[in-house]
């Protein structure tokens, strides 16, 4: 586990399905359903929908929740 390089909270990294590396916040999301969820098939992050998968923990990317996630943003 590493932390974000902005805020220094702890950061889980893990592969989206396009290969791409992904930062999720490390603790299963608990709340209201937003897009953008992720469920982790060992360390592939796959994008699902709010409904989906509903026993199984999903995971906010740390974009989300960041405060200086605008920092990092490509323009």
């Amino acid at each position: 586990m590493s932390t974000c390089r902005s805020c220094g909270a702890p950061i889980l990294w893990a592969t989206t399905e396009w290969g791409k590396s992904i930062p999720l916040d490390p603790e299963p999301y608990q709340g209201d359903s937003p897009s953008g969820l992720f469920v982790l098939r060992g360390r592939v992050a796959m994008a699902v929908p709010p409904d989906a998968f509903p026993e199984e923990p999903h995971y906010v990317t740390h974009f989300a929740t960041c405060p200086d996630a605008g920092d990092w943003r490509r323009r």
